[in-house]
């Protein structure tokens, strides 16, 4: 059976789809099989591997199960750009799909009974996730097992982490899923260049020290992400050989361990 990790954080321009994408590439690179669900209506996942979207599309699958309950989540599922990887691709409709599960039965276990049936067929299942709270994002949570929260190398970034700490402790009290862990706080978008890029990963770790484990893997600023981005590529694709890629490799290498443990 996979390990689901959902990728999220109540702040945009955190990193969460770069992480998805490429922690997939790095897992992908050592030999196992992934799965990418593209959860965030923006669709920057499935532009990123140019992944066909048509019809029907993830809202309509969320759509017909809501009415039937039967799952059909390998319909949408294609092959990406990255080997070894596949994807749940999404466009601007899913954002119906936030209201509507709002009057589902239930409502919050609508992704986790899609994936089972696809899941065993992966070592790794990704989910992308909305920059804000919503019925999407408890999906993800209520699916995952585990939970990677990307924090911008910025002082202001730390309230984003402790809202989600605290909508994790919600989804684990209410019983909607009490074996979701924090997997870790993973820092990006660090500038080492200036002073303040420096301070600001220093305060992040001393921030949450012994609240929440963070990654020893930071991922640094660069433009090869946007580039390798817009041309449909992972990092492991674009620029095997840098220093990103490199990072990502090193994050795949604590995500084995701590799952392994």
């Amino acid at each position: 059976m996979a390990r689901i990790i959902a990728v999220a954080v109540p702040k945009g321009g955190a990193g969460k789809t770069s992480t998805t994408l490429n922690l997939g590439a790095a897992l992908a690179e050592r030999g196992h099989r992934v799965l990418l669900i593209d959860f965030d209506p923006q669709g920057n996942l499935s532009l990123s591997v140019r992944a066909p979207v048509g019809t029907p599309t993830l809202y309509t699958v969320i759509k017909e199960f809501i009415a039937t309950w039967e799952p059909g989540l390998e319909r949408v599922i294609v092959p990406s750009t990255i080997p070894n990887v596949d994807i749940a691709p999404t466009d601007v409709w899913l954002n119906e799909a936030d209201e509507e599960l709002r009057s589902a039965d239930r409502r919050e276990y609508v992704l986790q009974k899609l994936l089972e049936p696809i899941a065993p067929a992966y070592d790794f299942v990704l989910i992308d996730t909305l920059p804000y709270f919503g019925m999407l994002v408890k999906n993800a949570l209520v699916a995952a097992d585990e939970v990677i929260i990307p924090m911008q190398a910025e002082f202001l970034a730390t309230q984003s982490i402790a809202m989600m700490l605290k909508l994790v402790e919600r989804i684990q009290r209410t019983g909607l899923n009490p074996l979701l862990r924090v997997l870790g706080v993973l820092v990006t978008q660090v500038d080492m260049r200036t002073n303040m890029g420096r301070q600001a990963e220093s305060y992040a770790r001393t921030e949450f020290l012994g609240r929440v484990s963070i990654f020893a893997t930071t991922i640094r600023r660069t433009v090869r992400m946007a580039e390798s981005q817009a041309m449909g590529q992972s990092l492991f694709q674009y620029d095997p050989d840098g220093d990103a890629a490199a990072a990502y490799r090193a994050l795949a290498e604590e995500v084995l361990r701590a799952t392994e443990g």
